[in-house]
């Protein structure tokens, strides 16, 4: 089975509320008050919690996986090869986000076929870009 087609898109909504935002930092080990301490957070320039970088980007990353790896996953499997971000605005607690992700390239490898992704994540509200995104992803049959 091949990669997605050049073109080939996803979205998603994101809303995480306290306890995610708290949640994610605490996994990964980040431990920021402003992820943490809704009273720190609130006395800051953000006004309130803000979810870590390193989390939303695991979450931006994970759409991929979940869909584009389950579309036909007895007959391909995937890997990440490479996966920019850039922060552009904070992810702000119980605020309306959508991920997204377009397909730009496909190209042929030797053990498979290499997609290149755009993704972000963008305020579902005023459509400022939260995060941007590049992925590279190798795909493959598990023949």
């Amino acid at each position: 089975m091949a990669a997605p087609a050049v073109g080939a898109r996803l979205t998603a909504d994101l809303l995480l509320d306290a306890e995610a935002i708290r949640a994610g930092a605490t996994l990964i080990g980040d431990a920021n008050p402003l992820h943490h301490d809704a009273a720190f957070a609130a006395a800051s320039r953000y006004g309130g919690l803000i979810a870590s970088g390193a989390h939303t980007a695991a979450l931006l990353a994970g759409l991929v996986g979940r869909q584009f790896g389950q579309e036909g996953a007895h007959e391909r499997a995937s890997v990440g090869m490479e996966y920019t971000v850039r922060f552009r605005a904070p992810i702000r607690v119980d605020r309306p986000m959508r991920m997204e992700w377009v397909v730009t390239s496909v190209q042929p490898a030797r053990s498979g076929e290499i997609a290149r992704m755009a993704g972000r994540i963008v305020d579902a509200a005023d459509g400022t870009t939260a995060l941007t995104a590049e992925l590279v992803v190798l795909y493959f049959g598990t023949e």
